[in-house]
């Protein structure tokens, strides 16, 4: 018996530790997706041929219904198991189960990310979700580093190499609103053995931020040097000899006690063991799809929540 969206909603307490959320909020976010879905799907098969004799949507149709497909992609972010397992689950061959997911996870790539000054005029995949219309002016960001394990690298091993945690990682910053903990937007990935700082710096996104001296940017020690003046708040860090005071210490721990609504937002988006576990995703541009639509769905899951 092969795994379909109506046999696992039988079940709620199972869909939601397979779905890291609730049959109500899938269901919800299937309907949001839906609409955008046979838009492309139309605009794909309109673009494969133009001598085309039956009109569209007749033929073979998919193997599963839009909540299966959807429910497939979800579980392969939500877990670590191969293709050729999920593809046994759900009753369908590999290839299948690839296309799918190809096709489903652009639907998911900035869609629940509100317009900021980390995005700045960036253009967009998807519209932005209802949700987020009247998403509040950000008067706050959080930034934090982000580590993603892989596996160790036939070549250039020293350049994925992270001598903090001993082992090859994949990093990106990610900004995040002080207000309501939603992840604003991400750095470019780099290797391992780049600084959290120089990943920021060396992004567009710095710029960005920098337009905007009168929005706070709070930030660890890592960010030591950054100009108060553009808005950056950084821990103190304590050097040889010149011991940190108290007063600094104080000061420290009431900004680690704002800060960690980002390592929470962080945590949201390693709920998705894809990218907590070792990533392996040898698809170029796969990681970052992924990331992505992790990102998106931790997203949607606080907006659905907020709302419920």
């Amino acid at each position: 018996m092969s795994l379909t969206f109506n046999r696992a909603i039988r079940r709620p307490s199972i869909f939601r530790r397979l779905a890291s959320m609730s049959v109500e909020e899938f269901q919800m976010l299937a309907d949001k997706l839906r609409e955008e879905w046979k838009r492309r799907e139309r605009k794909r098969l309109e673009s494969m041929r133009t001598d085309r004799k039956h009109r569209i949507g007749q033929g073979r149709p998919y193997a599963g219904s839009f909540e299966t497909m959807l429910l497939l992609v979800v579980m392969y972010l939500r877990t670590s198991a191969g293709g050729a397992l999920l593809a046994i689950l759900f009753g369908i061959d590999e290839v299948t189960m690839r296309t799918w997911r190809r096709r489903l996870l652009p639907l998911l790539s900035d869609r629940f990310i509100p317009k900021s000054p980390v995005m700045g005029n960036r253009e967009r995949i998807n519209d932005l979700d209802e949700f987020l219309e009247a998403y509040p002016e950000v008067r706050e960001l959080i930034g934090d580093g982000s580590e993603f394990k892989i596996q160790r690298p036939k070549r250039k091993q020293g350049k994925n190499y992270t001598g903090k945690s001993k082992r090859h990682v994949k990093k990106s910053v990610l900004a995040v609103n002080e207000k309501d903990g939603l992840i604003l937007g991400r750095t470019k990935t780099r290797p391992g053995s780049v600084h959290d700082k120089r990943v920021l710096d060396e992004d567009p996104m710095k710029q960005r931020l920098e337009k905007h001296p009168e929005i706070p940017k709070r930030m660890d020690s890592a960010w030591t040097g950054e100009d108060p003046k553009k808005g950056w708040i950084v821990n103190r860090r304590g050097r040889r000899g010149h011991p940190l005071t108290k007063k600094d210490k104080r000061k420290n721990k009431a900004l680690s006690k704002i800060r960690i609504k980002v390592e929470h937002a962080i945590r949201r988006v390693k709920t998705f063991r894809r990218l907590a576990e070792t990533v392996v995703i040898r698809v170029q541009g796969g990681f970052d799809a992924a990331l992505d639509a992790a990102i998106n769905l931790a997203n949607f899951k606080v907006l659905a929540r907020s709302v419920a």
